[in-house]
This record gives structure tokens, sequence and C-alpha cells, in this order.
């Protein structure tokens, strides 16, 4: 934000588009995008790249910039666009839970962009059919990016669980499968900050934040969960251990004939 910032104030004209603009509205998407150190604006002209490492072009027939702290940068929409034709679908996810989180974005807007592009869309829409504004984070959107890219059943975001040994205590859990037999399955994603980030643990100590959470895994299991699995970023980047953990739980396949309840 620093670099896009300083360059907005040399550059005055120019408008930042793909993971540049994301940047800028602020969509959750992985810090690895930036490895390239490359920095995207738009352009109604050429997209020619001669003299020029760092900065990328991408090609925008009518050019409509919007001010977002102080920068100029393209629509939502189009931006979602631009990064889904881009990146792979779980680097993308993210951008999309956020901006329908955020409100900042229809799925009608986001189709309209789409024809102002001559490209296969079909990323695009594939993130539109999977995006949910339920995921209240990144790293939940990435978890589900791989839970759906591994070919398993969707679960149900953020259903919410009362204690019935103390109703005045609910709990939502991040991920939930319930079978027809009864079972209910809950993944959780751990973030590390939950743990270290004195603005997630409110200033308290890394024992007494494991403690809340097992009361809380307790209080899940009384309200009728069976299995309760946990999952982190490193394994949800691995993919293989986190598929694994799935397969222990029993979550079926998405095309399979298991009977799962939708909520």
């Amino acid at each position: 934000m620093h670099v896009i910032k300083a360059l907005a104030h040399i550059k005055p004209n120019w408008t930042f588009a793909g993971v540049s603009a994301a940047v800028v509205w602020g969509l959750d998407h992985p810090w690895r995008l930036h490895c390239d150190g490359l920095v995207w604006i738009a352009t109604s002209g050429s997209v020619d790249l001669a003299g020029d490492s760092h900065l990328r072009r991408i090609f925008v027939a009518s050019l409509k910039a919007y001010t977002v702290q102080g920068v100029k940068v393209t629509s939502v929409a189009r931006t979602l666009v631009d990064c889904a034709l881009r990146y792979s679908f779980d680097e993308v996810l993210p951008m999309f839970d956020a901006a329908l989180r955020k409100c900042c974005v229809n799925e009608d807007s986001v189709l309209e962009a789409c024809d102002t592009v001559r490209a296969d869309v079909g990323p695009v829409l594939k993130l539109l059919h999977y995006a949910d504004a339920a995921s209240e984070n990144g790293g939940e959107s990435l978890c589900r990016a791989v839970i759906i890219e591994q070919g398993f059943a969707i679960p149900q975001l953020q259903r919410v669980f009362i204690d019935p040994a103390n109703p005045r205590n609910e709990y939502r859990a991040d991920f939930t499968w319930r079978f027809a037999d009864g079972r209910m399955v809950v993944l959780e994603f751990d973030g590390n900050e939950k743990y270290v980030n004195p603005a997630m643990t409110r200033m308290r100590s890394t024992e007494q934040v494991v403690y809340e959470e097992r009361l809380r895994e307790s209080a899940l299991r009384r309200a009728g969960v069976t299995d309760l699995i946990r999952t982190n970023y490193r394994e949800v980047l691995g993919k293989a251990a986190l598929a694994h953990k799935l397969l222990a739980a029993g979550i079926p396949f998405a095309d399979s004939r298991s009977r799962l309840l939708e909520s």
C-alpha cells in the first residue's frame, strides 16, 4: 500500500488494477501474490511493457476510476474479474468472499464486468458459484477453496451452536457437515494469530486462550458435534494433510451418494 500510494502521488493519472486494486479495496488475498514485486495499472491504450520490469498494464476499454484511500482504482467487480483471470481459484476465492462480505459488489456487476473482457470467463463463473459472504476471513476462504478443489462436499459456514449446559453461550463453528444418521462433523481453522496477536487474544495469555478453546470444544460436543477436527494454514497449503483429516472423519466427496443435511 505504501508503494501504491507513493506511485499515485507521482503519477496521479494512474488507475491501479488487478491485485494492486485488490490491496486498495481491502480484499483478502495471499501475500504471495506480491512476491514478484509487480504493480498493476489499467489502461485504455497500449499495454506495451518495454523498459519497465515492475509495471504491468491491463487493458480496460471503458476505463472508469474510483478513488479509494486517495488512490484511483478499477471497480471492485472489474478487479475481481482481472484477478480471477490471472491467479488460481484458491488465491482469488478470498477476494470474492471479502467483496460479498463487505457488500461492495454483487453477482450482476461481476457478470457485467465479464462482458468487458475478451477472455474465457469460466474461472470467474466458478468463483461466483462458490463465493460466500459468510466466510469470516481470508484464511477460512482459502481453507474452503482447498476443500472444494479436493472434491469434498461443501460444508455449512458459521453454524451457531448453543451450549445445553448454559444456553446463554453461543458458539459459531467455521465449517460443519451434518449427516442423515445424526453425525455432525466440525472443522475449525486455527490461524496462529489467535494465540499471539494482541488484537485477537484481547491481552489474554496463550494458556488462557488454549483453555478457553477447550471449553469451547466441550460445549460444541454437548451441542451435538460428534467429531471435531482442526487444521491450520500450513496444512491447508499442503492440502494432503487436510484431505487426510477429512477422509478420516468420513467427509464424503461432493459427487458421492452419502446423505448430508443442508442445515
